[in-house]
């Protein structure tokens, strides 16, 4: 070390100028890391703006335009499924015939019972199905001027209401009775009906009207036929029917044709003809009545044709010997509104047309356990 102008060596400062000069070099060794490590992390400041400047990622070093978003997978809508269930049942006489007296009469019993009784024991297969259908046998009437023939019936117009409070929506009037009182039966019975809100359907000489009835958005058609009367004339009937109703939007259409003899189990070539061309032109389902018993089912091209499911709520005869009866009942399941093809998707409820086996108290039940095999055998 030195004193004074620092030319002469101060006494004993050898060691300590040494010391001094480690002690310096040691800074200086110090400043220059610090110097370093700002410089460093000054360029990794600056690296981090260029890069958030430039879109980069300083992990990755990608830009956002090579960070590509994954597109949002297309939802496909689900198809919407409606299922729509029908019952249908046979003959339904709501009165008596002309050669009828009061005692144990269809009359006597609505006067004792009013109009709930009469399918009070079916009353909640109806309810719970989407739309009920019977073939209306007989008319709706306060005329006297019947037609000359074997058996006419008629009920009062307010026996409608058996129907009402049974959740019964639609009748065919395509029979061998809508015309027992002529034009005013005829046209009474119409007249009923609508003032009712119940759907029907009669082709032929005493009217042309195909019915209609929407559930769930979707409409069922229904066309009514007299074959045993009108014979081959109901083809262009029937034809005229199916391209109507498809025009007019119908997503389900049901043939209703009046067929065969009485109290015959066969089933005639007329019936079965007849039954299988609806099928061919595109109905949907054929519904049979008439035979007053029960034929049988035939499914073909994946389709049903019910050839006759008897009597059913029957006032035509106050102790019919043969009372097996049936409710036939089919789902149709639409995808999107399309008819898919289910042949497993229906039932046959065994019935009986009284609740007596003695007489005929005008109340169909539903038979269970050998009763029901033995009114299906």
């Amino acid at each position: 070390c030195r004193y004074g102008d620092g030319r002469y060596p101060r006494e004993g400062c050898g060691q300590s100028v040494t010391d001094e000069k480690e002690a310096v070099i040691q800074q200086e060794s110090i400043d220059k890391e610090s110097q370093v490590g700002e410089i460093t992390e000054n360029r990794k400041e600056d690296e981090s703006k260029e890069a958030g400047s430039e879109g980069k990622d300083p992990q990755t070093d990608k830009t956002e335009q090579d960070v590509m978003p994954e597109p949002t997978p297309e939802i496909e809508p689900e198809p919407v499924i409606t299922t729509i269930t029908i019952s249908a049942v046979g003959d339904v006489t709501l009165g008596t015939n002309q050669k009828h007296s009061y005692s144990k009469s269809f009359h006597e019993y609505y006067d004792k019972y009013g109009s709930e009784y009469f399918l009070q024991k079916v009353k909640e297969v109806f309810e719970a199905d989407d739309f009920t259908i019977i073939n209306c046998e007989g008319t709706f009437t306060e005329s006297n001027e019947r037609m000359d023939k074997l058996w006419n019936h008629k009920g009062k117009p307010e026996y409608v209401e058996i129907l009402t409070c049974a959740s019964v929506e639609a009748a065919t009037l395509g029979n061998n009775h809508i015309m027992d009182y002529g034009e005013v039966g005829v046209t009474d019975t119409i007249s009923t009906l609508e003032q009712a809100g119940i759907e029907y359907a009669l082709s032929g000489p005493w009217g042309n009207h195909y019915g209609v009835y929407e559930v769930e958005g979707i409409k069922i058609g229904f066309v009514s036929v007299n074959e045993h009367y009108d014979d081959v004339e109901c083809y262009p009937w029937l034809e005229d029917g199916l391209k109507t109703l498809r025009e007019e939007g119908a997503d389900l259409v049901i043939a209703c044709t009046h067929w065969g003899d009485d109290y015959l189990h066969e089933i005639e070539q007329a019936q079965n003809d007849m039954g299988r061309w609806c099928i061919d032109q595109g109905y949907d389902l054929v519904l049979g009545c008439h035979p007053h018993l029960l034929q049988g089912i035939e499914c073909y091209k994946d389709k049903y044709i019910v050839y006759s499911m008897g009597n059913f709520c029957y006032g035509g005869n106050k102790n019919p010997k043969e009372k097996d009866s049936m409710i036939f009942q089919q789902t149709f399941t639409f995808v999107d509104g399309q008819l898919q093809t289910d042949t497993d998707a229906i039932r046959v409820i065994p019935c009986r047309l009284s609740s007596s086996t003695e007489k005929n108290d005008y109340c169909p039940m539903i038979c269970e356990g050998e009763m029901a095999k033995e009114t299906i055998a």
